[in-house]
């Protein structure tokens, strides 16, 4: 975007993420504001923009979309219903920034990343953008570790059943592997620099049919093994993980996901001490919006779109493919 006015926002979706992810980081800079609030629940827009100070509120996603005044459209939707409204905002030339997953689908992020053409659409992976991430990943580009030989990755986060939840639901787009799998499946990717094969998958699925748990082995060129446990069931403990084990050393990253809410990395190189630290930032949703805004400002592709989209959406096919076959009902 060449003129240096703020950028000017819509949200479609008047959800907790919505505030977290973009009111409070537009909140805290000059160079961007949020001019409108879509919810199709009544009331639910108008509350949302008084909450919060949007000047604009209505129950159409048409209506922020159509909005002259908007340069960017934040979709915080049911999964299912990324892909329609994104390409809706892309085919009137808006800029969109879409909640993980963007699509439940490749065909779906093949679609929109196509109605979008180059650096206009991109998925909300705030980790991707927390200094913590660009440590973890400088470290393993380094040759510190030596050859990467695996990643093992856990996502624990007991969400309790609830059948009108979009998090539970299919038809929605719910399930633990679209929902908190994805951030395992694209940091393994972005790790690796590459595209995974499936070895296996299981999942125990919910009343609905949605995956409560996922397991899957994946396999990196190279001989490099990726390892995903994600889980909305009861568990012992909670949180996620990864550890990267390399000919030389391993890594081990606590909270990778958040890690503005507290994180811990402890790196073990042989011949060397271990030691545990922790990078300093602000919240992973900051630096997202930061990025995106000096991405726009620029014009220069982001780091979560395009192929990314669809390479990531590409994986996760092949996992619920793999685990449909193994797959448990409680």
């Amino acid at each position: 975007m060449s003129d240096r006015r703020p950028v000017r926002i819509g949200i479609i979706g008047a959800a907790t993420i919505a505030a977290d992810a973009m009111v409070r980081p537009v909140s805290r800079r000059s160079d961007a504001e949020i001019v409108a609030v879509a919810a199709r629940r009544p009331g639910a827009a108008e509350s949302f923009a008084v909450e919060h100070g949007i000047e604009t509120a209505v129950e159409h996603y048409d209506a922020v979309i159509e909005d002259d005044r908007v340069d960017l459209v934040y979709i915080a939707l049911a999964a299912s219903d990324h892909a329609r409204w994104a390409i809706a905002a892309l085919d009137v030339g808006k800029h969109v920034l879409v909640e993980k997953p963007a699509a439940t689908s490749a065909t779906d992020a093949a679609r929109m990343v196509a109605a979008a053409g180059p650096g206009r659409l991109v998925e909300a992976f705030h980790y991707r953008h927390h200094p913590l991430f660009a440590e973890v990943l400088a470290l393993v580009r380094s040759g510190r570790l030596g050859s990467l030989l695996s990643m093992t990755s856990e996502i624990r986060d007991t969400r309790p059943f609830d059948p009108r939840s979009i998090l539970h639901d299919p038809a929605a787009g719910g399930g633990v592997l679209l929902h908190a799998g994805c951030y395992a499946v694209h940091w393994m990717r972005t790790l690796a620099g590459s595209e995974p094969r499936v070895l296996d998958a299981r999942a125990r699925r919910n009343p609905l049919g949605g995956d409560e748990t996922i397991e899957t082995r994946l396999l990196f060129p190279g001989d490099v093994e990726g390892r995903l446990y994600a889980s909305f069931g009861p568990e012992e403990r909670q949180g996620n993980g990864l550890l990267i084990e390399g000919s030389l050393g391993t890594l081990r990253v606590d909270n990778l996901i958040a890690p503005h809410l507290g994180h811990s990395v402890t790196l073990a190189l042989r011949g060397e001490p271990t030691r545990t630290f922790t990078v300093a930032g602000r919240t992973s949703y900051d630096h997202q919006l930061g990025a995106l805004l000096d991405s726009l400002a620029a014009g220069s592709p982001a780091a979560t779109d395009g192929a990314d989209i669809v390479g990531n959406a590409s994986a996760i096919d092949s996992i619920a493919d793999a685990a449909g076959r193994g797959a448990e009902t409680t």
